[in-house]
């Protein structure tokens, strides 16, 4: 191998600890120091890339080939982590579970996903253990992954990432925060830092209505939550008495606002991360031993990467009640307050200057060239909109030969339709129409520009283009408005 190339399982570790007194939420009046554990940071989004290593290592070491189907289940994170490392998988993931990782699954070549139901209980028929042990009858050549099983040795690799995080405090750490889930995290980091530290407390977290810290004799059915690799409806087998001094649960909203705050901060965490951090928070707030010179830990477990639907959008936390009142008082000032009920009407647009399909190249690259436009609305019969033409693009086109200066604008352009279909360089390529007039809010043509970069304005028939709106349009609004909110 050529010096300084490696493989994608040895940048695996080694993750940065940073503080995270930086993030709105966690300095202030707090006198600890909070540090984040960016396991996310590894190759493959997640703290499971450590566990897969481990468990690849071991399947090799029983000269088990990457061929061979293992059954995994969980959440997905260790599913990504073994298919990174080559493995083929059937995996069995829970319906709470966002469909990003689904995705990324599929991306990665794995077809097989069952989804489970969410807080099936130990010897149940739907319990992941049981549906694995009925897919393995299926295929015997199959092994099941199973982390609280016992059957994989894992002590020595969160003896590694203990040993990372005592050298990156140089020796010097109160207290270790993380979220709880299967167990094993826990229970090795425990051991292994009070081997060297025996003061130091651990903190496990959970959402609000799992069970890992209960007695079991809550209803089943009770048991929901949205934030996802924490958390269960039973205690987890893999977790060793006395491993926890202290627990703390965390509700959804509070841990879905701490990671958007993470996100705004430069620290690109889930909302397993937010709820350890916000746990972090209120353990430094209501701990007796905390002094000034308290440093805590905080494993942050897996990428925002892997929740671009769910925490990564605002209408589905809208939609779930999961922003604070800061948080949302701050988005309803975005999205409404700083256009005060404002249409398109208000931005004054000057009319819009078109172009018929059967015009030539030559004509619309003229026109727009005299304009100074960088793209011009092409009309059909009756003046209809129908869609548009670029400069860049109709340039290009023209000077690399694949369009002559004299064929119509039609045959090049880009076309609204409600079917959006492939295009090729001899046929115009479609798109997606999205009715805007002069009486739509200013809000929603905002929300438009976070997709698309200029808004063609119709009649309500869209039978003639009045106008045609950039970012640049409300910011201009913005400005005679004397505010600096974009």
């Amino acid at each position: 191998m050529v010096q300084g190339i490696t493989t994608v399982a040895n940048t695996i570790g080694n993750t940065p600890l940073v503080s995270l007194l930086g993030v709105d939420g966690v300095g202030g009046r707090n006198s600890a120091e909070i540090l984040g554990k960016l396991e996310f940071m590894n190759p493959g989004g997640s703290i499971k890339d450590r566990v897969a290593k481990y468990i690849s290592r071991q399947l090799a070491a029983k000269g088990i080939a990457s061929d061979t189907l293992l059954i995994v289940a969980g959440p997905g994170n260790l599913a990504i982590s073994l298919a990174m490392l080559g493995r083929r998988l059937l995996c069995l993931i829970p319906e709470r579970t966002s469909t990003d990782r689904i995705y990324l699954l599929k991306a990665m070549g794995v077809t097989d996903i069952v989804r489970t139901l969410d807080g099936a209980l130990p010897g149940s028929p739907e319990h992941p253990a049981e549906i694995a042990k009925r897919i393995t009858r299926q295929h015997p050549a199959g092994i099941y992954v199973d982390e609280e099983s016992g059957e994989w040795d894992l002590q020595a690799c969160y003896e590694e990432l203990a040993s990372e995080i005592l050298e990156q405090t140089d020796g010097k750490l109160d207290a270790l925060v993380l979220g709880v889930d299967t167990g094993n995290a826990a229970t090795h980091l425990s051991q292994a830092l009070k081997t060297k530290l025996p003061s130091v407390q651990v903190v496990g977290v959970e959402p609000s209505n799992s069970a890992i810290n209960g007695d079991g004799t809550k209803n089943p059915l009770a048991h929901r939550w949205l934030c996802e690799d924490i958390g269960r409806a039973y205690p987890p087998r893999a977790l060793a008495p006395n491993s926890i001094d202290m627990w703390i649960q965390v509700s959804d909203q509070i841990a879905y606002s701490m990671a958007r705050r993470l996100i705004r901060a430069g620290v690109f965490a889930g909302p397993s991360a937010g709820a350890a951090v916000a746990a972090a928070q209120m353990y430094a707030r209501t701990s007796l031993h905390i002094q000034p010179d308290t440093r805590i830990a905080v494993i942050l477990s897996d990428s925002a990467r892997n929740y671009t639907t769910t925490l990564l959008s605002d209408e589905w936390m809208l939609g779930h009640d999961l922003m604070d009142t800061p948080m949302l008082d701050d988005l309803q000032h975005k999205q409404l307050e700083q256009y005060r009920a404002a249409s398109i009407e208000d931005l004054q647009l000057p009319a819009a200057i078109t172009v018929s399909e059967t015009d030539s190249m030559q004509a619309a690259i003229t026109l727009m060239a005299e304009h100074d436009f960088s793209q011009v609305p092409v009309t059909g019969p009756n003046r209809r909109l129908i869609g548009y033409l670029t400069l860049a693009a109709a340039q290009t086109l023209v000077d690399n030969g694949t369009a002559e200066p004299a064929q119509p604008v039609g045959k090049f352009m880009l076309r609204f339709d409600s079917r959006p279909t492939r295009g090729d360089h001899g046929s115009s390529i479609r798109k997606q129409y999205w009715l805007i007039t002069p009486e739509t809010p200013l809000s929603e043509l905002s929300k438009f520009f976070e997709i698309h970069s200029v808004a063609f304005v119709t009649d309500p028939s869209r039978k003639f283009c009045l106008g045609i709106a950039t970012k640049q349009d409300l910011i201009t609004f913005l400005a005679r408005r004397n505010t600096h909110q974009f």
